[in-house]
Formats: structure tokens, C-alpha cells, sequence
């Protein structure tokens, strides 16, 4: 044959198995290709394996089976993760763990096709049909079937359960630990049985294995949903009850007030009967003052939560609220306009970042007379969160970047670090803290999605 015709089956070959890696685990983490990653990672990919067969080649084949055992998966898995991480912009561990696992099922398809076209493929004249047959076949496989099962998975909404699964590190953990013992079987077959004959069952064995392991996945994953489904259903009891608990705490208020009205107006008729109008305007605004104080921020909280359309957010202040007036802690709600859903961040990332606010400024605040005040604006392109506590050690904004930082005392200080790895994620989002007139002041802008019509 040629040497242009070699070196064209050997481009294709690696240009179809990199394609192949990349597809499959974009399938598993339910993200859309796009261009610029693709190319990036076929780029090395294609490098990387050029640069494998000319050491394996200076060094002899004794070094193979140890080499592709223990280096060349596990570096491959890892570039893919990292492409991965920068591109959807999701965690490490899962973009690694989806590489992984995409490495595994793509290796597995293209050696189990491979050997089985090498082994009854009939012999052709033509060495060019013979080459087509038992070299490109294999390697088309890999990315047509990357394709096939991320359109199954896709369809049957296995990247939630995944992405559920990875949520917590000690299972995305014990998941990438079984992804790397499933990705060294071949290696390791190669390398105990090198004789070994592919049948039927070989075929089989480890076509089951790739079922297998996507079963567990998404066995483990809707367990651990179920589990987090209770968990929430009684996270979701308790904010009813701190709800319920404001609405009552309210009505007990409009009875007292109903009830001191009552004797202000029989007080002030002897007033009215001696034509006293400057006694009556004086009790008006006292009277007026004295609602506001009594009945004002109660209301004014309940017309803000009632201004929060996304239920987990209202659920969430209603709670935080509630947590603040256990404290004695006065709070001022102040949501002008409705919160729509358009927020460009996850639900859970924002209900995670403003709860990290919140709860900061619970613990920061004044322990006599303590006030926070909450401020929700939504605007065209963004809302604009604000969060401001009194306090009485007054914080070192120069060390508030610092991992660690707090001023409560030991085993606290994560929060801030968890609210910027949070906002890390969304370079849209900005912050800012400040002091202004004896108040510690987060702000956070969070921009909206633009609807296209």
C-alpha cells in the first residue's frame, strides 16, 4: 500500500476514536458539542497518540501493556475532563468521572468491534478492502456509537441522575474510583491473556459490563434523588411552618392592634364632641405612626415574599426571616417588583449564594439591636441583590478574599469561599462589599437570559 494511504487511515483512525471520546462523554454529562472544544481535544488527542507510538516504538514493545496500563488512559481521561470543566463549566470531579467513563465505553466498542473484524472478517483480495474492514470499521464505531448513546441517554434523562450522583463528592468519588478499575480491564486483558480469542462471549461480557455500569450509575443516583426528595419534602414542611408561624405572628398582631384602636377612639370622641381639630390631627398621626411600627415591616415582608414568583427563593427568605426573628434580629424585606425565573444562574447556585448572605449576616449581626436589611430589584438585565447587617466588630474588608476569614470564631469561614467558587462559575455575575454608615453591604448582580422571540 502507499504511505500516503497508511498515514490517511492512521489520521482517520484517530481522528474518528478522539471524536468518539468526546462524544460519549459529553453524552453522559448532557451538554451540548460545541466547536472549539471538539477541535481542541482532537488536537490532542491526535498528538498524544502520534507521541505514544513513537516512544512505545523507542522503547520496545515490552513497555507497552505497562504503559497504556497505567499512563496514557488515565492522561487521555484527564485532558478530556479538564476541556470539559473549562468549556461546560462544571466540576472537575464530574467532567473527570464522565471522561472516564466515556474513555471505558469507546474502548471497549472499538477493541470488541476490532477484534471481531480482524477474527471473521473473510479474506479479500483487495488490501484495500481488507484494510477498510478490519481498520476503519472499527474506528467509525466508535464515534457513531458515542452518538447512539447519548441520544438513548439523553432521552431517557440519565445526565440528571448523573449529575445528581456527582453532587456529592464521596459518591462522584467512589464513582471515578470504579470508572478507572473498568478502565484498566483492557490493559489488563491485553496484558494477562495475550492470546486471548474474541467470541461470542467475550463480546458479550463486556458489552454487559458497559450495561451494567450504567445501570448502577443511575440506580445509585435515583436512590440518592429519593433520599434528597425526602429530605427536601421535609425542608419544604419546615418553610410552610415558618410561613404559617409569620402569618400568625401577623394576625396576632392586627388583633392587638384592633384592639388598641378601639380604646384610642373611645378616647378621643369626648375630642371630637369639644371640636378639638388639632387634638384629633395630632391622635391621626400618632395613630399612624403607631400602625407602622406595630403592623408595617410584618406587612411589608409579606407583600416583598409575595414579589418572589420562584417558589425555592421565596421558600428560602421565608425561612431566613424566620431564623432572624428566633434570634430577635429585626429584618427589612424590601422587594419593589416581581422576581421572575430569568436569572442566568442555576436555582440551586442562587439559592445556595443568597443563603450564604444571609446566613452571614444572621451571624454578624448586632447581638443588641441587630438589623439586616434585604433588598431584591429586579431589573431588565439583571437583578440586584443586597444584603446589609449592623454589627459589632467591624469586619477587615482587605482580608475578606482570604480562605478562611471569619469573624465568628473557629469552624466558620467557609461560606465566603463556597459563595465565590459559586460565582466563579457564572462570569456574567458580579459582587461587591462594603461599609456605609455602620453597615457591612454584599451586593450581587446576577444578569438575566434574554428571551428571543
Amino acid at each position: 500500500m502507499p504511505f500516503s494511504f497508511r498515514i490517511s487511515v492512521v489520521c482517520l483512525s484517530m481522528i474518528c476514536l478522539g471524536l468518539g471520546l468526546y462524544k460519549m462523554a459529553l453524552g453522559l454529562l448532557g451538554k451540548k458539542s460545541k466547536a472549539w472544544p471538539c477541535l481542541l481535544f482532537l488536537l490532542y488527542h491526535h498528538a498524544a497518540t502520534w507521541a505514544e507510538v513513537f516512544l512505545l516504538d523507542s522503547q520496545g514493545a515490552l513497555q507497552e501493556g505497562l504503559f497504556s496500563l497505567l499512563f496514557f488512559p488515565a492522561v487521555n481521561a484527564i485532558v478530556l475532563a479538564l476541556i470539559l470543566k473549562k468549556s461546560c463549566r462544571m466540576p472537575f470531579l464530574q467532567t473527570l468521572t464522565a471522561a472516564v467513563l466515556g474513555n471505558f465505553i469507546i474502548y471497549t466498542i472499538h477493541n470488541v468491534t476490532s477484534a471481531a473484524c480482524i477474527a471473521y472478517s473473510p479474506v479479500f483480495d483487495g488490501k484495500y478492502l481488507y484494510a477498510f474492514t478490519t481498520i476503519c470499521i472499527p474506528y467509525m464505531s466508535a464515534p457513531l456509537a458515542a452518538m447512539l448513546i447519548s441520544y438513548i441517554l439523553r432521552k431517557s434523562n440519565f445526565y440528571r441522575y448523573f449529575s445528581h450522583l456527582l453532587s456529592k463528592k464521596g459518591q462522584a468519588f467512589l464513582t471515578l474510583m470504579v470508572g478507572f478499575v473498568l478502565l484498566s480491564a483492557w490493559p489488563l486483558i491485553d496484558r494477562l491473556y495475550p492470546g486471548a480469542e474474541p467470541g461470542a462471549g467475550y463480546a458479550v461480557f463486556f458489552f454487559s459490563l458497559i450495561v451494567i455500569a450504567l445501570f448502577w450509575i443511575q440506580f445509585l443516583a435515583m436512590y440518592t434523588a429519593s433520599q434528597d426528595r425526602i429530605l427536601a419534602q421535609e425542608e419544604t414542611i419546615a418553610q410552610q411552618q415558618a410561613h404559617m408561624e409569620l402569618l400568625e405572628e401577623l394576625q396576632q398582631e392586627i388583633r392587638a392592634f384592633r384592639h388598641d384602636v378601639t380604646n384610642l377612639f373611645s378616647g378621643i370622641s369626648l375630642q371630637a364632641q369639644e371640636g378639638d381639630l388639632a387634638g384629633i390631627q395630632e391622635f391621626m398621626r400618632q395613630t399612624g405612626t403607631y400602625f407602622d411600627k406595630k403592623l408595617g415591616n410584618e406587612i411589608q415582608q409579606m407583600d416583598g415574599l409575595n414579589n418572589l414568583w420562584p417558589y425555592p427563593v421565596r421558600s428560602l427568605l421565608t425561612t431566613k426571616l424566620a431564623a432572624m426573628r428566633k434570634r430577635h434580629v429585626q429584618a427589612v424585606l424590601e422587594v419593589l417588583r416581581p422576581v421572575n425565573d430569568t436569572q442566568a444562574m442555576e436555582t440551586d447556585d442562587l439559592l445556595r449564594g443568597l443563603g450564604i448572605l444571609l446566613d452571614n449576616a444572621t451571624e454578624a449581626a448586632a447581638s443588641k439591636n441587630g438589623l439586616i436589611r434585604i433588598v431584591l430589584l429586579q431589573e431588565e438585565k439583571e437583578l440586584y441583590i443586597a444584603v446589609a447587617n449592623n454589627y459589632d466588630q467591624m469586619p477587615d474588608l482587605s482580608a475578606l478574599s482570604k480562605k478562611g476569614y471569619t469573624t465568628k470564631g473557629s469552624g466558620h469561614g467557609t461560606g465566603l469561599t463556597s459563595y465565590q467558587k459559586i460565582l466563579s462559575r457564572y462570569p456574567g455575575c458580579a459582587s461587591r462589599t462594603y461599609l456605609k454608615d455602620d453597615f457591612f453591604v454584599q451586593e450581587l448582580h446576577v444578569p438575566t437570559v434574554q428571551k428571543t422571540a
